[in-house]
């Protein structure tokens, strides 16, 4: 009889799986491919209407639309906020189309077989919700549903008993987080492996105005409480007293700090400042803030009070159920040209509440692209 463990003795097994193992991965990868392809010429490609029209229903319809390689054309949404023919819109974006009632919904799927349909309302709406799951459901067409608990976290819950009564876990913030900062600040060296780098801006910084080479400023950290998040100083030494000036004197600078908290071209940073910024190595002190417990290594973007207070007074809580990151979705996405602050804000509040291990990894390999190939930065 051949044991499993024999197995792991004969050499031909290790080359045996390793084939497997590459012949499965190419496979999987090629089929995507040929997948995504098939997709953005229009094949393969199933139809989808949209029940709601609020916030949820904005999210998948921006999806479905920049997603083209899922394969599913958005066709239009039904809801009873907005008239037919009026547009949707997720931000500034358009998402879709109205395309009537509720009530009207069933009749449109089946007349026009659609193949999908996403239910995108309220609880509340309970009798709704049954009643096209049933009618359609029971007749072909895929339903799938984003109910609106989404919105405080259940995606992230975990189911636990006492007794034979089932509860959800809604903890926002996950155990792991602290653990991965600490072991990524040190396993693998960051602050070490950079350090000569650190020594090089310091000298740069030093040489060009002879001023304090790292900067210190207060941000909003976990349960609302302040912290000084340090950073290489990248502006002039009199920088707070001229940005006092600057706003006076024009006004198109005040309404864009006043919108964004910081300006695209700002005549207060320095020459080695501007590279400092547009490659984020001006962030590389942070690391200092993770140790001691300030920040994460990926998180919701560091705001300050003024922000807090002004753009987040709806996700407040939710923002301060966990630490911000040195980097985070905003920072590896369209980073400083996204024009809505709205969808900032919205960033933050989905990392929050989607966090995964997975994820936090993802968005360390993408924040080294971003360093590599910036965008939007400044």
């Amino acid at each position: 009889m051949l044991w499993p463990y024999v197995l792991l003795r004969v050499p031909i097994f290790y080359k045996w799986a390793l084939l497997i193992f590459s012949a499965m991965a190419t496979l999987r990868i090629f089929t995507s491919i040929c997948l995504m392809i098939f997709r953005t010429k229009g094949y393969n490609i199933r139809t989808a209407v949209i029940v709601g029209t609020g916030i949820a229903g904005q999210r998948i319809g921006n999806d479905l639309m920049r997603d083209k390689w899922m394969g599913i054309r958005l066709i239009g949404y039904f809801g009873d906020s907005i008239n037919k023919g009026a547009h949707v819109y997720r931000y500034e974006k358009k998402v879709g189309e109205l395309l009537g009632k509720i009530s009207e919904c069933e009749a449109y799927i089946l007349e026009n077989k659609i193949d999908m349909l996403f239910i995108a309302l309220p609880m509340s709406a309970e009798k709704t919700i049954n009643r096209l799951i049933w009618n359609l459901g029971t007749r072909g067409v895929n339903v799938l549903m984003v109910p609106d608990l989404f919105t405080v976290g259940i995606q992230k819950a975990k189911v636990d008993y006492i007794g034979n009564m089932p509860l959800m876990d809604l903890n926002l913030f996950p155990t792991w987080k602290r653990t991965f900062d600490i072991l990524f600040s040190f396993s693998t060296f960051v602050i070490i492996a950079t350090f000569p780098l650190w020594f090089l801006i310091m000298i740069l910084i030093k040489l060009e105005d002879w001023g304090p080479i790292f900067y210190g400023h207060p941000r909003v950290m976990e349960s609302g409480r302040r912290f000084m998040c340090l950073k290489f100083r990248t502006m002039r030494i009199d920088a707070d007293k001229r940005l006092t000036t600057l706003l006076e004197e024009n006004e198109d600078l005040r309404k864009e700090w006043e919108r964004n908290f910081k300006l695209k071209n700002d005549p207060r940073v320095t020459r080695v400042g501007w590279i400092l910024r547009k490659t984020s190595l001006d962030e590389l002190p942070q690391f200092i803030n993770v140790l001691f417990g300030d920040m994460s290594v990926v998180g919701a973007h560091p705001i300050v009070p003024e922000e807090l207070r002004n753009y987040y007074s709806e996700t407040a809580l939710t923002y301060c159920a966990m630490k911000p990151g040195i980097t985070g979705p905003w920072q590896t996405g369209e980073r400083s040209d996204v024009n809505d602050y709205s969808e900032r804000v919205e960033l933050d509040r989905l990392y929050v509440l989607n966090c995964t291990l997975a994820t936090d990894l993802k968005i360390i390999m993408k924040t080294v692209w971003r360093m590599i190939w910036p965008k939007g930065a400044y």
